[in-house]
């Protein structure tokens, strides 16, 4: 099991990324949307994996915008784009912006450019229930 770890800019965002996949194996994608691009944003996920966002109380700003079927997580502090979340039947899944918050294993890796545009809400949906990893959010006091 690889587990790689990164924060926010700010640190009050911190996420652990768990995959049996090697870190070098990860599908890194770039999502020509305008919200990605203007973030920068290299995404990965593994549907067999786990991540878990560990973030201060308040530290997190949830944004949607297009279909509004996804929460950008961002932090409040610095405003780093951390991950998008989706909820399905209570089963949330999420794809992690690696650049966001710094895992150093991927960040500077080249990522695959995506289109989704043809998407209709229900496509995006299921693929993100394929592809997508398992997330736990879970909020702590601040330091």
């Amino acid at each position: 099991m690889t587990i790689l770890r990164g924060t926010c800019h700010c640190r009050r965002i911190e996420v652990e990324f768990a995959t049996a996949q090697a870190a070098s194996d990860l599908p890194l994608r770039a999502c020509d949307c305008s919200f990605c691009r203007r973030h920068g944003a290299k995404t990965t996920s593994d549907p067999n994996g786990k991540l878990t966002i560990l973030a201060d109380n308040g530290a997190i700003e949830r944004y949607r915008f297009g279909m509004r079927v996804t929460d950008f997580i961002l932090c409040r502090g610095c405003g780093s784009y951390v991950a998008a979340m989706s909820r399905e039947g209570g089963n949330e899944r999420a794809t992690l912006n690696v650049v966001g918050v710094a895992v150093p294993e991927l960040a500077a890796r080249e990522a695959a450019p995506v289109n989704l545009d043809h998407e209709t809400s229900d496509s995006r949906r299921e693929r993100r229930r394929k592809l997508w990893t398992p997330v736990e959010v879970v909020e702590r006091a601040a330091a």
